[in-house]
């Protein structure tokens, strides 16, 4: 008898093993599985268009053009200060051909403080904008822009003689077309 109940001890002990040993490869078995979905959940749910390759800038740019002798003609301005007003400076006292200046997305205007010498009897202009704004979607990594539509354009004649607008739609800053052009008698 003790030889038996032995026997159906080791017996016990062993199938017990073996059931923990099953049990344990159908769980191993089933994180296997799991941790393969979640993996493929995770590869086909990154989102590649999170990285922003596109231009999304919709800067307004102004050349500047000098009348002497009745000859027009392109001109860097020596010292041109430049800053939107109640904002940071743009440009400070730099010789400069042409301007980009950035609208404000928020606001149907901007206005902008103007030098463009450093003389004490050179008086500053003020550009004043307006424009309708329009949202132009790029891409979910990029976001909005924002595109202008020039509607008025009012400057000050302190230094500027006058202005054409070029191109009223700004929807891009790739371009090499200016915007603005405004003509200096100085």
């Amino acid at each position: 008898m003790p030889g038996r109940y032995t026997s159906s001890a080791t017996i016990n002990y062993s199938l017990l093993i073996i059931d923990i040993v099953v049990n344990c490869s159908l769980i191993m078995k089933q994180f296997i599985i799991l941790a393969v979905v979640a993996l493929v959940t995770v590869m086909a749910c990154s989102d590649e268009t999170k990285v922003c390759d596109q231009a999304s800038a919709t800067d307004m740019r102004i050349r500047f053009k000098r009348d002497s002798s009745g000859i027009i003609r392109d001109t860097t301005m020596p010292a041109v200060t430049l800053y939107a007003l109640n904002r940071d400076s743009i440009y400070r006292k730099q010789a400069v051909s042409s301007v980009f200046l950035s609208l404000s997305p928020v606001a149907d205007s901007s206005r902008f403080y103007l030098k463009v010498d450093t003389s004490n009897t050179t008086v500053p202009d003020t550009l004043i904008f307006r424009y309708t704004r329009r949202p132009n979607f790029i891409s979910p990594g990029c976001g909005f822009s924002t595109f202008f539509s020039l509607d008025t354009v009012i400057s000050t004649r302190h230094t500027i003689q006058s202005f054409i607008v070029n191109q009223s739609e700004i929807t891009s800053t790739l371009n090499d077309t200016a915007h603005i052009t405004l003509y200096f008698g100085i």
